[in-house]
């Protein structure tokens, strides 16, 4: 059955026409954070960020990607989602700082580790943060005990699986910004985290990303 329509206004079928990068983002997505600490530390020049408020449709969005998936990079014609997939686009598109590494191997332990960050560890952060009731509690601990069982990951110096930032690093930053707000119970000597922690929310383009929202 077909309704009739009772608006007066009929959607574009192109987005508006943008020149250089566009980013379209969530304020409270860590997913979304992770990906504008990856394009910080690109700094790349005229790349925009459109903010996306929750209940309120955005036409261009809508038009390049219509399941809404942030964060969404548009790129000229090349649309792109999601944040891991964006985030390696970004990695190759502009090579200077280069955050993944050349060997095959690195690089496939690269890619697990982000993979664990971005299924696993970044939903439970945003859990724990969204969610006040019981869900959100189990999120917290759940977060807690990841945290504490990769305390040996963390380096005492350098960054995630060695001395070279990565794509990774970035994650984590983005994770570790939310620490006061989680306020997790974390036993144990917890200090390598703490010192990996303030190192990556100490660098110049983190505190920029950090900023922007």
């Amino acid at each position: 059955m077909t309704l009739r329509a009772r608006s007066k206004y009929v959607m574009d079928s192109k987005p508006a026409p943008r020149a250089g990068l566009t980013l379209f983002c969530s304020r409270d997505s860590l997913a979304c954070l992770w990906t504008r600490i990856v394009l910080a530390e690109k700094d790349v020049d005229g790349a925009r960020i459109e903010w996306i408020n929750p209940g309120k449709p955005n036409h261009d969005l809508l038009v390049l990607n219509p399941t809404l998936e942030l964060p969404t990079l548009a790129d000229r014609d090349t649309v792109i989602h999601p944040a891991q997939v964006i985030n390696e686009y970004l990695d190759e598109r502009f090579p200077h700082p280069k955050m993944s590494p050349p060997d095959p191997a690195a690089r496939a332990k690269l890619r697990m580790a982000v993979l664990r960050l971005e299924r696993d560890l970044l939903p439970l952060a945003q859990r724990a943060i969204s969610d006040k009731g019981a869900d959100g509690k189990t999120a917290k601990l759940a977060l807690a005990e990841a945290l504490l069982a990769s305390q040996r990951m963390f380096p005492a110096r350098g960054w995630f699986l060695g001395l070279d930032y990565n794509l990774a690093d970035c994650a984590w930053a983005a994770l570790f910004s939310q620490l006061p707000q989680l306020n997790l119970k974390l036993g144990g000597d917890v200090q390598p985290l703490l010192r990996y922690a303030e190192r990556l929310l100490h660098r110049p383009a983190v505190r920029k990303a950090l900023a922007v929202a």
